[in-house]
Protein backbone atom coordinates (compact mmCIF):
# COMPACT_ATOMS: atom_id res chain seq x y z
CA UNK A 1 0.00 0.00 0.00
CA UNK A 2 1.44 3.53 -1.12
CA UNK A 3 1.43 6.06 1.09
CA UNK A 4 1.82 9.89 -0.26
CA UNK A 5 2.89 12.29 2.22
CA UNK A 6 2.92 15.63 1.08
CA UNK A 7 6.37 17.07 2.66
CA UNK A 8 5.40 20.64 2.44
CA UNK A 9 2.53 20.23 5.04
CA UNK A 10 5.33 18.85 7.48
CA UNK A 11 5.63 22.38 8.87
CA UNK A 12 3.48 25.75 8.98
CA UNK A 13 3.78 27.51 5.36
CA UNK A 14 4.67 31.01 5.67
CA UNK A 15 2.38 32.98 3.03
CA UNK A 16 3.36 36.65 3.91
CA UNK A 17 0.57 38.78 4.53
CA UNK A 18 -3.00 38.14 4.01
CA UNK A 19 -4.34 38.97 0.48
CA UNK A 20 -8.76 38.63 -0.67
CA UNK A 21 -7.16 37.26 -4.19
CA UNK A 22 -4.97 34.47 -2.57
CA UNK A 23 -6.37 30.61 -2.23
CA UNK A 24 -5.33 29.54 1.14
CA UNK A 25 -4.82 26.21 2.48
CA UNK A 26 -4.96 24.64 6.19
CA UNK A 27 -1.84 25.07 8.47
CA UNK A 28 -0.79 28.29 6.30
CA UNK A 29 0.13 31.40 8.60
CA UNK A 30 -0.43 34.57 7.12
CA UNK A 31 -0.04 38.45 9.12
CA UNK A 32 -3.20 40.51 8.88
CA UNK A 33 -3.56 44.18 9.96
CA UNK A 34 -6.78 44.37 11.53
CA UNK A 35 -7.53 48.06 12.91
CA UNK A 36 -4.02 49.09 13.66
CA UNK A 37 -3.22 45.63 15.18
CA UNK A 38 -1.21 43.68 13.10
CA UNK A 39 -1.60 39.48 14.23
CA UNK A 40 -0.59 36.06 13.09
CA UNK A 41 -3.36 34.02 11.90
CA UNK A 42 -2.81 29.80 11.08
CA UNK A 43 -5.52 28.86 8.68
CA UNK A 44 -8.08 26.14 10.04
CA UNK A 45 -9.90 25.63 6.36
CA UNK A 46 -8.84 26.17 2.76
CA UNK A 47 -10.79 28.93 0.83
CA UNK A 48 -10.35 32.25 -1.00
CA UNK A 49 -11.22 36.14 -0.03
CA UNK A 50 -12.24 34.98 4.14
CA UNK A 51 -10.60 38.02 6.16
CA UNK A 52 -9.08 36.80 9.30
CA UNK A 53 -10.53 39.45 11.20
CA UNK A 54 -12.42 42.21 11.48
CA UNK A 55 -12.54 44.73 13.84
CA UNK A 56 -11.08 42.40 16.50
CA UNK A 57 -13.35 39.44 16.02
CA UNK A 58 -11.89 36.59 14.28
CA UNK A 59 -13.00 34.64 11.49
CA UNK A 60 -13.07 31.61 13.14
CA UNK A 61 -14.23 29.32 10.38
CA UNK A 62 -11.51 29.59 7.95
CA UNK A 63 -8.80 31.11 10.66
CA UNK A 64 -7.40 31.11 14.37
CA UNK A 65 -5.27 33.78 15.78
CA UNK A 66 -1.85 32.55 16.14
CA UNK A 67 -0.17 35.83 17.89
CA UNK A 68 -1.55 39.53 18.20
CA UNK A 69 0.36 42.24 17.77
CA UNK A 70 0.97 45.28 19.93
CA UNK A 71 -1.25 48.20 18.46
CA UNK A 72 0.27 50.33 15.86
CA UNK A 73 1.49 54.12 17.56
CA UNK A 74 -1.51 56.12 16.08
CA UNK A 75 -3.48 57.49 13.16
CA UNK A 76 -3.26 61.46 11.94
CA UNK A 77 -0.84 63.43 9.83
CA UNK A 78 -0.33 66.21 10.96
CA UNK A 79 1.88 66.98 14.27
CA UNK A 80 -0.45 68.26 17.33
CA UNK A 81 -3.36 65.51 16.35
CA UNK A 82 -4.48 64.11 19.53
CA UNK A 83 -4.89 60.64 19.28
CA UNK A 84 -8.00 59.17 20.51
CA UNK A 85 -9.47 55.18 20.92
CA UNK A 86 -11.61 53.98 17.69
CA UNK A 87 -12.50 50.66 18.26
CA UNK A 88 -9.78 48.51 18.08
CA UNK A 89 -7.17 51.08 16.99
CA UNK A 90 -6.52 55.02 17.06
CA UNK A 91 -7.45 57.67 15.04
CA UNK A 92 -7.17 61.14 14.83
CA UNK A 93 -8.84 64.34 13.41
CA UNK A 94 -6.95 67.86 12.56
CA UNK A 95 -10.18 69.64 14.26
CA UNK A 96 -9.05 68.17 17.83
CA UNK A 97 -5.29 69.68 17.65
CA UNK A 98 -2.94 70.18 20.76
CA UNK A 99 -0.12 72.93 20.58
CA UNK A 100 2.68 71.75 22.82
CA UNK A 101 4.73 75.48 22.24
CA UNK A 102 2.20 77.41 23.62
CA UNK A 103 0.23 74.54 25.70
CA UNK A 104 -3.05 75.26 23.57
CA UNK A 105 -5.71 72.56 22.95
CA UNK A 106 -8.37 73.64 19.84
CA UNK A 107 -11.66 71.66 19.97
CA UNK A 108 -13.24 71.59 16.41
CA UNK A 109 -10.40 74.14 15.40
CA UNK A 110 -7.04 73.30 13.43
CA UNK A 111 -5.17 76.56 15.42
CA UNK A 112 -5.80 77.05 17.98
CA UNK A 113 -4.84 80.61 20.08
CA UNK A 114 -6.01 79.80 23.32
CA UNK A 115 -4.96 77.59 26.14
CA UNK A 116 -8.41 75.91 25.25
CA UNK A 117 -9.97 77.16 21.70
CA UNK A 118 -13.13 75.36 21.24
CA UNK A 119 -14.90 76.58 17.85
CA UNK A 120 -18.99 75.52 17.62
CA UNK A 121 -21.46 74.99 19.68
CA UNK A 122 -20.83 73.55 23.38
CA UNK A 123 -23.36 72.35 25.70
CA UNK A 124 -22.54 72.61 29.38
CA UNK A 125 -25.01 70.17 31.56
CA UNK A 126 -23.47 70.79 34.85
CA UNK A 127 -22.10 73.98 37.17
CA UNK A 128 -18.96 75.36 35.53
CA UNK A 129 -16.89 78.44 37.07
CA UNK A 130 -14.96 80.05 34.33
CA UNK A 131 -12.27 82.48 36.81
CA UNK A 132 -10.25 85.11 34.58
CA UNK A 133 -11.24 86.78 31.22
CA UNK A 134 -12.81 84.80 28.44
CA UNK A 135 -14.45 85.51 25.19
CA UNK A 136 -17.01 83.44 24.21
CA UNK A 137 -19.08 83.85 20.89
CA UNK A 138 -22.66 82.47 20.65
CA UNK A 139 -23.47 81.28 23.85
CA UNK A 140 -26.56 79.79 24.56
CA UNK A 141 -27.77 78.92 28.44
CA UNK A 142 -30.46 76.81 29.21
CA UNK A 143 -30.66 77.90 33.36
CA UNK A 144 -29.34 80.42 35.52
CA UNK A 145 -26.33 82.70 33.78
CA UNK A 146 -24.55 84.26 36.97
CA UNK A 147 -22.24 86.92 35.77
CA UNK A 148 -20.80 89.83 38.14
CA UNK A 149 -19.11 91.73 35.39
CA UNK A 150 -19.40 92.06 31.74
CA UNK A 151 -16.93 93.84 29.36
CA UNK A 152 -18.55 94.67 25.74
CA UNK A 153 -16.72 95.42 22.72
CA UNK A 154 -17.30 98.47 21.08
CA UNK A 155 -16.34 98.98 17.13
CA UNK A 156 -14.98 102.43 17.22
CA UNK A 157 -15.75 104.07 13.58
CA UNK A 158 -13.91 107.29 13.46
CA UNK A 159 -16.74 108.75 11.18
CA UNK A 160 -20.21 110.30 11.40
CA UNK A 161 -23.20 108.11 11.93
CA UNK A 162 -24.68 109.58 8.98
CA UNK A 163 -21.88 108.63 7.04
CA UNK A 164 -22.39 104.56 7.61
CA UNK A 165 -25.32 103.07 6.46
CA UNK A 166 -24.69 99.38 8.35
CA UNK A 167 -24.07 98.01 11.67
CA UNK A 168 -23.02 94.09 11.89
CA UNK A 169 -23.56 93.02 15.26
CA UNK A 170 -21.95 90.08 14.31
CA UNK A 171 -18.80 92.26 14.67
CA UNK A 172 -20.28 94.32 17.73
CA UNK A 173 -23.54 95.43 18.27
CA UNK A 174 -22.18 98.92 20.57
CA UNK A 175 -21.17 101.64 17.53
CA UNK A 176 -18.83 104.67 18.51
CA UNK A 177 -19.06 107.15 15.65
CA UNK A 178 -16.37 109.59 17.08
CA UNK A 179 -17.08 112.44 14.07
CA UNK A 180 -19.57 114.86 14.67
CA UNK A 181 -22.93 113.57 12.60
CA UNK A 182 -23.46 115.45 9.82
CA UNK A 183 -27.03 115.09 9.31
CA UNK A 184 -30.28 112.79 9.97
CA UNK A 185 -29.68 109.06 9.30
CA UNK A 186 -30.99 105.84 9.26
CA UNK A 187 -29.23 102.75 9.60
CA UNK A 188 -29.81 99.18 8.73
CA UNK A 189 -29.58 96.83 11.24
CA UNK A 190 -28.36 93.38 9.88
CA UNK A 191 -25.51 90.51 10.98
CA UNK A 192 -22.87 91.11 8.60
CA UNK A 193 -22.55 91.45 4.62
CA UNK A 194 -23.47 88.05 4.14
CA UNK A 195 -25.30 87.41 7.26
CA UNK A 196 -29.28 88.92 7.50
CA UNK A 197 -30.14 89.23 11.58
CA UNK A 198 -33.18 86.94 10.60
CA UNK A 199 -30.78 84.41 9.90
CA UNK A 200 -28.76 84.71 13.15
CA UNK A 201 -31.57 85.48 15.87
CA UNK A 202 -34.50 82.66 16.83
CA UNK A 203 -38.16 83.55 17.31
CA UNK A 204 -38.05 85.18 21.02
CA UNK A 205 -35.07 86.13 21.47
CA UNK A 206 -33.79 89.75 21.74
CA UNK A 207 -31.10 91.54 20.79
CA UNK A 208 -29.82 95.61 22.00
CA UNK A 209 -28.00 97.71 19.51
CA UNK A 210 -26.25 100.48 20.85
CA UNK A 211 -25.27 103.54 18.39
CA UNK A 212 -23.31 106.09 20.35
CA UNK A 213 -23.13 109.40 17.90
CA UNK A 214 -20.71 112.36 18.65
CA UNK A 215 -22.63 115.55 18.20
CA UNK A 216 -22.18 119.46 17.46
CA UNK A 217 -25.79 120.31 15.58
CA UNK A 218 -29.28 119.81 17.23
CA UNK A 219 -30.63 119.32 13.91
CA UNK A 220 -28.71 115.64 13.25
CA UNK A 221 -30.24 112.61 14.73
CA UNK A 222 -31.98 109.49 14.01
CA UNK A 223 -35.47 108.28 14.85
CA UNK A 224 -35.84 105.02 12.56
CA UNK A 225 -33.88 101.95 11.69
CA UNK A 226 -34.53 99.45 9.04
CA UNK A 227 -33.57 95.69 9.50
CA UNK A 228 -31.79 93.54 7.14
CA UNK A 229 -32.98 96.12 4.37
CA UNK A 230 -36.29 96.62 5.61
CA UNK A 231 -38.78 99.37 7.37
CA UNK A 232 -39.85 98.83 10.91
CA UNK A 233 -42.05 100.31 13.25
CA UNK A 234 -40.26 101.85 16.50
CA UNK A 235 -41.90 101.85 19.56
CA UNK A 236 -40.52 105.02 21.58
CA UNK A 237 -40.22 105.17 25.21
CA UNK A 238 -42.66 106.76 26.60
CA UNK A 239 -43.68 107.90 22.90
CA UNK A 240 -40.56 110.33 23.11
CA UNK A 241 -39.67 110.02 19.09
CA UNK A 242 -36.62 112.14 18.75
CA UNK A 243 -37.14 115.76 16.74
CA UNK A 244 -33.48 116.36 17.31
CA UNK A 245 -30.59 116.03 18.70
CA UNK A 246 -27.64 117.35 21.04
CA UNK A 247 -25.65 120.19 20.08
CA UNK A 248 -22.67 119.17 21.61
CA UNK A 249 -21.41 116.00 23.27
CA UNK A 250 -23.30 112.74 22.38
CA UNK A 251 -26.55 111.21 21.65
CA UNK A 252 -26.87 107.62 22.21
CA UNK A 253 -29.26 105.55 21.11
CA UNK A 254 -30.57 101.63 22.16
CA UNK A 255 -32.49 100.14 19.84
CA UNK A 256 -34.31 96.42 21.17
CA UNK A 257 -35.36 93.88 18.77
CA UNK A 258 -37.28 91.10 19.75
CA UNK A 259 -37.76 88.82 16.94
CA UNK A 260 -41.30 87.78 16.90
CA UNK A 261 -41.54 85.70 13.84
CA UNK A 262 -39.75 85.36 10.37
CA UNK A 263 -38.63 88.57 9.12
CA UNK A 264 -40.58 89.92 11.64
CA UNK A 265 -39.11 92.01 14.43
CA UNK A 266 -40.83 94.16 17.58
CA UNK A 267 -38.27 97.35 18.09
CA UNK A 268 -38.26 98.99 21.19
CA UNK A 269 -36.01 102.50 20.92
CA UNK A 270 -34.67 105.36 23.26
CA UNK A 271 -32.57 108.24 22.73
CA UNK A 272 -30.10 110.32 25.44
CA UNK A 273 -29.14 112.93 25.25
Amino acid sequence: MAITVDVGKIKLQWRGTYAGGTAYEIDDVVLHNDSQTTSAYIAVSNGTGNTPSTSGTVNTTYWNLMARGAQAASEGTVNGQVQFKNSTGFGATTLLQYDNSGSLLGIGKTNPTEEVDVSGQTVISSFTNITGIGTIKDLVVDGVFDVKSIRNDVNVIAAAANATSNIDVLTSSSVLFTTNSGDTWTHNIRGDGSTTLNDIMSTGQTLTVTVISAQNDATHYSNQITIDGSAVTEYWINNNTPGSGSASGYDVYRWVITKTGSASFLVLATQNQ
